[in-house]
């Protein structure tokens, strides 16, 4: 096989690639004929080529080309004469579409079938009589029977020969691109001498070897009859339409005979040589020579016919004359042209594309046809107008394609419907019209839309858990996998809300709070919701969805025990009860309210702060009274909900009631505060005989007044008690002494003393000196016991309020003497410096231990006694409150 220039394209749009092979005829099925893959790799084709398929033509092709590779392979075996019934070039031209990197090319392949010497000539009959009147003159032609030869070229008929003999001689004419052989008459016969002469006529082609076929001529010769019939003058070659209706004179021939009588009677007839489908169409009248068309005539089938018309006369041995008239047809256009359309993949009913396709995309080969010949075959087509963003382009000849010449839209218009016109130049013109209809592809080119970009809901709180409160809506207009959308919680949410408090569902969008929630925790949450569609690659889009939580009447009011004072003038406030709701607006807003035990209105609550007032101005009256109120907390919410505590108020005097407390503890402290001195004591003056040894021993040093408690740790020798250990910061604890009200985490807890005012109106201003003597006494307990974390001292009065409770935490046991140690030195801190300071506790050594401690001088017991001397001036009732 060899490629014809030109030989390759690269695209549909430029010169066809053409591909020429050559095949023998008379190979057995499925012999291979070429493969068109090879040769297009052959001509600098690169990339992937597949999918080869042949463009169907409107007739069966005895060959197939294979989709993967474009083998070309015969379906059965080859007979040329079969193919190519009596040409003399036989080629099969087909074509075929392939695909090269997506896109669609177009090539031409022609398979020539080459002709083999497989037929002999024949002849019509094997015997052939021939009658001659003993008086023929000399150069007389007698034509004979044709031999047939199926084969092509030089295996086709090529001449003719005959046996010798003294009376004939063989004539060979070429008619209609026919051999015809005639007998002329050499030399005068005589009846009486011979009157039947047997000839062998033999038809030979050039094949390799050569064939022949015979056949027996028997000639007669009859008795004298001087004269032929002679025809006169008459065209040899006559034009007919193919359209001439049936009955119509062709030609009207004549022919004369000089003779007399029958001898000179003419009579016309067909001669027997002429092929049966000749004598199906014409006729000839037997008395006045005219030839009549008697068939149909289709020049598309054969457009020449040889008609061999002979006249001979009625007399004995009548030698008959003939007349040779070829009878060529003129195309009339009666054919309308043809359109055929072929699209990829061949079993789709429409043809399809792309949406995403760009300009010039493949859509169809178009082929058109016209049986005529001529300006009648000539066909023009083209798409009328309206028909969508597509046109034609030629490739070559007949054969076109359509190409997209805009983009599409299949969510615009998803079908189009295509008119293809097919009109030849014909006198008149026939045309065809072809419907094509085109669909739209889908590419997943369209993103999810929400109905809302911004989704809100309100959600009352306590909700069940897994219940659907909202549907999120998205479409996506692509079909199929492209325009099936799932929903799902973007897990890398910017907003900040936990994924796991609420789920989508991935189909139908619903959101569902997976966990019961709190107002009081969250008012609201805000998360992002994802539409993605199945396409490829997949596109997104995404919602933002708001879910504020409706608070609900769900927390009871919070009462906290935490009481104080305030003087008023109709009387004095008792304490002030404290409570919280978590709740907001009218759920969290609280109403207080005494329930029971209100004796004579004696005591007053305010329903908004909760202040309880005791309404009296003779406060001596209530002292050694107890009274228990019941105190209810509401808030406004629907449901009311309601705390309920009972309140316990006694009064007392507070002047005896510090006495007692004195004298019940007294001596308790005193053991304590004793063994404390003692122990104190003690290891301050080993500490201090520690001290003047190391001071002895580096006299150089004596003058550095700079502690390095570093280095003092790095030059001691060994741990004194035990093996060292790491300090944690857990091991320190920072003490903050104030010189007012001390506030501590007990406070709620701790018990409120309030003296009223007054206790202070009954000191004198000449007993200043005595408030300067308190303060002074306050301070210096506070420096000695501030240790003791626990000390609370009130506002309303601070020397005789401060002397009261540290006297009752004396009594109790709370207060402690403290350690007072840095580094690997003691020190002592007395009573004139500040009592604002911190202390550690750690010897650098290690965790810190009674032995690593020292401790202050305890507070001496005068300080009782001195502070009942000065509460001796005057009685201070005071009450005493406590939740229970």
């Amino acid at each position: 096989n060899h490629i014809c220039p030109p030989c390759h394209a690269h695209n549909m749009g430029s010169a066809p690639l053409i591909i020429l092979y050559h095949v023998w005829e008379e190979q057995p099925s499925g012999t291979r004929v070429g493969r068109l893959l090879d040769d297009l790799r052959e001509r600098g084709e690169t990339g992937s080529l597949e999918n080869f398929r042949v463009v169907p033509h409107g007739h069966t092709l005895p060959v197939t080309v294979d989709v993967r590779d474009g083998t070309v392979s015969t379906l059965g075996r080859l007979d040329r004469e079969e193919l190519c019934w009596g040409a003399e070039f036989c080629e099969l031209a087909f074509s075929v579409l392939y695909r090269k990197g997506g896109a669609m090319h177009f090539l031409s392949v022609r398979v020539e079938v080459m002709d083999q010497n497989d037929h002999s000539p024949v002849f019509p009959s094997l015997v052939q009589e021939v009658e001659i009147s003993e008086t023929a003159s000399l150069r007389m032609h007698i034509p004979l029977d044709r031999a047939v030869d199926p084969d092509a070229g030089p295996n086709g008929l090529q001449t003719y020969s005959l046996s010798s003999n003294q009376h004939f001689a063989l004539d060979i004419r070429t008619s209609g691109g026919a051999k015809q052989a005639e007998l002329v008459v050499i030399k005068e016969l005589d009846r009486e001498l011979q009157p039947t002469l047997e000839l062998v006529l033999t038809a030979w082609d050039k094949g390799d070897p050569p064939k022949s076929g015979s056949t027996k001529v028997i000639v007669t010769i009859l008795d004298s009859n001087d004269n032929s019939p002679v025809f006169e003058e008459a065209p040899a070659v006559i034009e007919l339409a193919e359209d001439t209706v049936h009955g119509t004179i062709v030609i009207n021939l004549c022919a004369t005979d000089p003779d007399q009588g029958a001898n000179g009677e003419v009579e016309y007839s067909l001669s027997k040589h002429v092929p049966l489908e000749v004598q199906r169409l014409f006729s000839i009248h037997p008395k006045t020579g005219a030839v009549t068309l008697q068939g149909p005539l289709d020049f598309e089938e054969n457009n020449v016919y040889e008609v061999d018309i002979q006249a001979r006369d009625l007399g004995p041995n009548a030698i008959p004359s003939h007349h040779n008239l070829q009878v060529k047809l003129r195309d009339i256009n009666d054919n309308a042209p043809r359109i055929h359309i072929t699209w990829t993949p061949p079993d789709s009913p429409v043809a399809t594309v792309s949406e995403g396709a760009p300009n010039e995309t493949f859509l169809t080969l178009v082929m058109v046809s016209d049986a005529d010949s001529g300006a009648n075959g000539q066909v023009q087509v083209h798409i009328l107008s309206g028909s969508g963003p597509f046109r034609l382009k030629q490739i070559h000849g007949d054969n076109y394609m359509i190409v997209t010449n805009d983009t599409l839209d299949r969510e615009r218009q998803m079908e189009y419907n295509l008119t293809l016109l097919a009109q030849d130049r014909g006198d008149p013109s026939l045309s065809c019209i072809k419907h094509l209809t085109v669909h739209v592809l889908d590419e997943n080119d369209n993103a999810p839309m929400f109905a809302k970009s911004h989704y809100r809901s309100i959600l009352k709180e306590n909700n069940t858990p897994g219940l659907p409160f909202l549907t999120v809506e998205a479409h996506d207009v692509d079909m199929d996998l492209s325009g099936r959308v799932s929903f799902s919680i973007r897990e890398s949410n910017e907003l900040g809300t936990p994924t796991a408090f609420f789920s989508v569902h991935p189909s139908s969008g619903a959101v569902t709070v997976q966990q019961s929630l709190d107002y009081e925790e969250t008012h609201s949450y805000s998360f992002i919701v994802e539409a993605v569609d199945q396409g490829y690659p997949p596109m997104s889009s995404t919602a933002t969805v708001l879910v504020e939580i409706q608070d609900v009447n769900d927390n009871y009011p919070v009462i906290h025990e935490n009481f104080s004072s305030l003087n008023k003038p109709e009387g004095f406030l008792a304490t002030t009860i404290r409570a919280s709701d978590p709740d907001s607006g009218l759920n969290g807003r609280l109403s207080f309210r005494i329930t029971e035990g209100k004796p004579s209105n004696l005591f007053f609550l305010d329903k908004t702060t909760g202040q309880l007032y005791v309404n009296t101005t003779n406060a001596t009256e209530l002292i050694g009274r107890t009274f228990k109120l019941g105190i209810a907390v509401s808030d406004m919410g629907t449901p009311m909900l309601t705390t309920r505590i009972t309140l316990e108020v006694t009064f007392i005097n507070f002047r005896d009631h510090l006495k007692n407390l004195s004298h019940d503890n007294q001596a308790q402290y005193s053991y304590t505060m004793l063994l404390a001195i003692c122990l104190g004591s003690t290891f301050l003056v080993l500490f201090l005989a520690i001290a003047l040894a190391k001071t002895f021993c580096h006299p150089d040093k004596r003058d550095n007044r700079a502690y390095n408690c570093r280095q003092a740790e790095s030059t001691y020798p060994r741990p004194p008690r035990r093996p060292q250990k790491h300090i944690h910061k857990t091991d320190i604890q920072l003490v903050p002494v104030l010189r007012g009200r001390k506030e501590t985490p007990q406070e709620d807890e701790a018990e409120a003393l309030s003296c009223t005012s007054p206790l202070v109106e009954m000191l004198h201003p000449q007993e200043s000196d005595h408030r300067q003597i308190l303060r002074n006494l306050v301070r210096l307990s506070m420096a000695a016991f501030a240790e003791n974390g626990s000390i609370e001292l009130s506002s309303a009065s601070p020397e005789v309020q401060q002397v009261s409770q540290l006297l009752s935490l004396l009594h109790q046991g709370q207060l402690q003497p403290r350690p007072n140690f840095r580094g690997n030195k003691y020190s002592h801190r007395t009573g004139a410096q500040d009592a604002d300071w911190l202390s550690t506790k750690d010897s650098g050594h290690g965790e810190s231990e009674m032995g690593d401690m020292d401790w202050d001088s305890p507070v001496d017991p005068v300080y009782e006694e001195g502070l009942n001397n000065l509460l001796t001036s005057g009685k201070c009732p005071y009450y005493y409150s406590r939740k229970l």
